[in-house]
């Protein structure tokens, strides 16, 4: 919850003429503090139905979350687990803004306190894309979601106006365990060109209302990527070449020894429209049955994950 540390780091960078891009608040999880109800400690500048309103339902909610020394980097990740309670399924949850509980789920939603900084974390920058790494084990059926929102003034989600929703990045993990630490690379779909003032972010082990009980998950180093131009530049943007020919990329990756790459194109929403391994090297073409529009070339080559945004016509 605290944000001491963000507003003087901001004083630092206006005083100093730093022209940075800001980043998220505690994304590897390795801060945790006391919140007073219950043993569950949370992490720094993330919230939980246990500081959640209204307070009467917060004092009694579960424990959903944890950390966990299983880390992709640190010491902690945190750890996220569905429970059934009061004959309601309750997904793990965590947000940097702040949860409004209901007995009935489809009344439950989250949102931004735009006047406590403990619920609110300012973002006035466009990112591209949020990312991370996760572990899953879901109940059959359910899968862990990741949503962010760019926004202006207050918001909530789900939201009946989103008329100052600028942006949106969501993605829905796998259905099946995953048992390595694997990385996820979410593109924000943006809907104006206003500059947001807040990002709202909500990740969950279960599919919301349908949420069942028992499904687990873990994410760890979140991160925002940002764009000065019309590549997402990740490691370097030399490393991956992509043309573009119509419907038809031609993908080239510039290593020196011969390897095996993992290949996705995602659209603006992040769904995959196309999944292969291709190899390194050499010039690859890959015709795409897919409509007009931007699109993000995903190169997973285990430590290292080249991006480029194309234009397809």
């Amino acid at each position: 919850m605290r944000k001491t540390l963000l507003l003087f780091t901001t004083l630092i960078l206006l005083f100093s003429g730093v022209n940075a891009q800001t980043q998220l608040e505690n994304p590897g999880f390795e801060d945790w503090e006391a919140i007073g109800i219950g043993p569950v400690p949370e992490p720094v500048n993330w919230n939980s139905l246990r500081t959640a309103l209204p307070e009467s339902l917060a004092k009694v909610s579960p424990a959903v979350w944890d950390s966990s020394t299983d880390a992709h980097s640190g010491k902690y990740s945190i750890y996220l687990h569905n429970v059934s309670t009061f004959g309601i399924v309750a997904p793990g949850t965590i947000t940097n803004e702040r949860i409004f509980a209901d007995l009935d789920p489809n009344k439950g939603y989250t949102f931004t306190e735009v006047n406590d900084p403990d619920f609110n974390m300012p973002l006035p920058h466009r990112p591209d894309s949020i990312i991370g790494w996760f572990k899953c084990n879901p109940t059959p059926g359910d899968f862990g979601t990741i949503k962010a929102i760019l926004h202006t003034d207050s918001t909530s989600a789900p939201a009946t106006d989103t008329s100052n929703w600028v942006a949106v990045a969501y993605h829905e993990f796998s259905g099946d365990p995953v048992t390595e630490w694997t990385r996820f690379s979410v593109p924000f779909n943006y809907y104006t060109s206003d500059t947001p003032d807040y990002i709202l972010i909500i990740i969950t082990s279960g599919n919301g209302v349908t949420a069942l009980d028992g499904s687990e998950a873990w994410f760890d180093d979140l991160g925002l990527i940002y764009n000065d131009g019309t590549d997402i530049n990740e490691i370097t943007e030399n490393d991956l070449k992509v043309y573009v020919n119509h419907k038809t990329l031609t993908v080239f990756i510039d290593e020196k020894q011969k390897a095996t790459v993992g290949l996705q194109v995602l659209d603006m929403t992040g769904r995959p429209v196309y999944s292969s391994d291709i190899a390194s090297g050499i010039q690859n073409q890959i015709h795409l049955d897919v409509p007009t529009g931007v699109y993000v070339v995903v190169a997973n080559m285990g430590s290292k994950v080249l991006t480029k945004k194309v234009m397809i016509r």
